[in-house]
């Protein structure tokens, strides 16, 4: 492919899944001229570390507002300017607004789903304005990439992708590296090398459900584990946790909000809680496979595309928090042995299945395609 000019938008800068595969993208491919993203957030940061040139958006955001008008007359100002021959756009404001600026702009554009829009709970009154704005803007794509199967179904189910549409591109990302000299878990709370950590690192918000985190390890605590419980990450809901924690009189419990590498922590984890509300393909998951973390998750997205159930962690239904997740948590925690075979086993199917050499191919493959 001779040399293009590629812009990558996505509404919110914030550390996340979407904002890893927009690094990833941006790092590793050279016609990756740009990156256009809401203020504030860690990635930006670390693409201009990298030397990616960064447009912050002021007025993109993920909510509706009114001034979403400003935010896509800044993208259509941007794409006129910037010369760009193709237009990648992530999440679903800055999926619709990219979208609509680069067809009335007369350049080519690609959307990747990480999850469709109508996934969100916190949204359910607008979700038949969004399924059917996503089939408008369907007729605006070059390309649609889904990052899960399940995704690409529900597309198709909701008539927004015809039966042969939407290209699947699962999540990768590089092997997780990790400095011999870093803190642990069991040093920063003293928690007893023999005592069990389960818990996450991700945002406490709504749709990472942290408050059934709390709860499996207050069932696991009435009978008779004892377990250590962390989360890690800021949200909305942080008070709601606290104050969870405070009326159980949840001792061994630690919340410590957003911390910095938190990735470092990983690897004390001994069983890794992801009890979400919805996801398209989490990259979570990717990294506890990796890091060799026994996970047990909700069965939502594209999470039982990357989890081999019982062989590379456990999947278990959504909103199961006193029953089956309870039982797939209290199986690890009881059974070393078995926590480590299955470590073992999802560490080579992330080397071989998910890795960003993988995954960035694939994305330059589409852009040949369309360019």
């Amino acid at each position: 492919m001779n040399s293009q000019r590629i812009l990558q938008v996505i509404t919110r800068s914030e550390w996340g899944g979407a904002p890893r595969v927009v690094e990833s993208l941006a790092t590793q491919i050279d016609d990756v001229a740009a990156v256009a993203c809401g203020p504030g957030g860690r990635l930006i940061d670390r693409l201009e570390n990298e030397g990616v040139s960064v447009h912050v958006q002021p007025h993109l955001q993920s909510t509706p507002h009114p001034k979403d008008v400003l935010a896509y007359r800044d993208l259509r100002q941007l794409i006129d300017e910037g010369d760009f021959d193709l237009v990648h756009s992530h999440s679903t404001k800055a999926g619709a607004l990219a979208r609509i600026a680069a067809s009335r702009a007369g350049v080519p554009s690609v959307f990747t789903v990480h999850g469709w829009g109508f996934y969100n709970t916190e949204y359910s009154v607008l979700r038949p304005l969004v399924i059917r704005g996503e089939r408008f803007l369907e007729r605006r794509t070059e390309e649609i990439v889904c990052v899960s199967r399940n995704d690409r179904q529900q597309g198709q189910r909701h008539e927004i992708l015809s039966a042969n549409e939407g290209t699947i591109i699962h999540n990768g990302i590089p092997p997780l590296e990790l400095p011999s000299d870093r803190k642990t878990l069991h040093d920063e709370y003293r928690i007893d090398r023999n005592t069990p950590i389960i818990g996450s690192i991700g945002r406490i918000a709504p749709q990472k459900n942290p408050l059934a985190n709390l709860e499996t390890a207050k069932h696991l605590r009435e009978q008779g584990h004892d377990v250590a419980t962390v989360l890690i990450g800021s949200g909305p809901l942080e008070e709601r946790c606290h104050r969870y924690i405070d009326d159980h009189n949840m001792k061994n419990t630690y919340m410590p909000g957003f911390v910095e590498d938190a990735l470092e922590f990983l690897p004390d984890f001994d069983v890794f809680l992801l009890p979400s509300r919805f996801e398209g393909f989490p990259i979570t998951v990717l990294e506890c496979m990796h890091a060799g973390v026994p996970l047990v998750a909700s069965d939502v997205g594209g999470v039982a595309e990357a989890i081999d159930d019982g062989e590379t962690g456990f999947v278990v239904p959504p909103n199961t928090t006193d029953g089956l997740f309870v039982d797939r948590v209290e199986t690890l925690i009881e059974d070393p042995q078995r926590r480590h075979e299955m470590s073992r086993r999802a560490q080579a199917v992330a080397a071989t299945q998910f890795t960003e050499e993988r995954m960035v191919s694939e994305y330059q493959e589409v852009y040949q395609t369309i360019l």
